[in-house]
């Protein structure tokens, strides 16, 4: 036996097509199928029952793929240390997006994940989610950020994010202490802290705030911040209003530093799930840049440190 075999196993069989798989790697489809072959002649049993609708594992090519997985894991882990040890360590991943994720918010998050691993190399496509899954499937990417909920898929792996939102923070002062809410046309007359034009956060607002006839020139910006912690600290001192995501500022509302405000007509949440082959084990940098898209908190964090240029205008 040798690694190729392995792969070949585990494409077949998330594939469930000895004609997909052929795709997938480039080969024919006898060269592939005379790999199987081998290997099923090697432990004298059959891996792959065929039927109308593709190929499915047998009971041994079950436990094949399991413990296949487990080499291939350990195979790519191996490769990645002697890849350090000599110096040519750079790693590739592809990830793919639906167009929220993929257009405002992973682009921060990979700046920042390469700022800690300069030998990474990460390609981000961009399209619907359902070619998105089917680019999991198919191998052509690694991980995929999507909208929404998921149907559940045998061969998918799902990983949920928290569902994000922004939200209106004021400070807890007297005038706003019996306010529960705001309009839209209320919120634009208030002094507004904002993010820099260039934040992925302040576009995506943006795109949403054209929907209803407004955009960022109709608010009364009185300052514009790159760093979430800074505009934290500008409206506890009562330097104006902002939007920010809950998840940064869920400590100090919980506290009672922040309050939070409900804006009329001013919806802005989302759910994205992380999505990767299932049985696959990632090691090494993908392991690392999965871990750091899937924790809650990365996607802001991204876009409250490590930004290139920081700087704070004021109008």
């Amino acid at each position: 036996m040798n690694i190729n075999q392995f792969e070949v196993f585990r494409t077949i069989a998330q594939a469930k097509s000895f004609t997909k798989a052929a795709k997938i790697l480039n080969f024919t489809q006898p060269a592939i199928s005379s790999q199987v072959k081998a290997l099923e002649e090697n432990f004298d049993v059959t891996f792959f029952e065929r039927g109308n609708t593709g190929v499915r594992l047998t009971e041994a090519g079950k436990i094949f793929y399991e413990y296949g997985e487990k080499i291939l894991s350990i195979y790519e882990e191996m490769g990645n240390e002697i890849a350090k040890v000599s110096g040519f360590s750079k790693e590739f991943i592809n990830v793919g997006a639906s167009y929220t994720a993929g257009n405002y918010f992973l682009p921060s998050a990979i700046i920042t994940f390469k700022e800690f691993n300069p030998d990474v190399h990460i390609r981000l496509d961009i399209g619907h989610g359902q070619d998105i899954i089917e680019d999991i499937r198919e191998r052509t990417i690694d991980i995929g950020v999507v909208e929404g909920s998921l149907a559940n898929y045998s061969d998918i792996k799902k990983i949920k994010l928290e569902s994000n939102q922004l939200v209106l923070i004021v400070p807890p002062r007297n005038e706003w202490l019996n306010i529960d809410s705001l309009t839209i046309n209320d919120l634009i007359t208030k002094p507004f802290i904002a993010r820099e034009e260039e934040s992925s956060i302040r576009l995506f607002v943006d795109e949403y705030l054209k929907t209803i006839g407004l955009s960022f020139a109709d608010f009364n910006i009185v300052t514009e911040i790159t760093n979430w912690e800074a505009i934290k600290i500008a409206v506890m001192r009562n330097k104006g209003v902002s939007l920010v995501p809950y998840p940064v500022v869920k400590k100090e509302i919980d506290e009672g530093n922040l309050l939070k405000i409900d804006v009329e007509d001013l919806q802005l949440a989302w759910d994205m799930e992380v999505i990767t082959r299932a049985n696959e084990n990632f090691s090494g940098l993908k392991k690392e840049f999965l871990d750091f898209i899937t924790n809650s908190e990365t996607l802001w964090t991204a876009e409250k440190e490590h930004i290139i240029n920081q700087k704070m205008r004021f109008i």
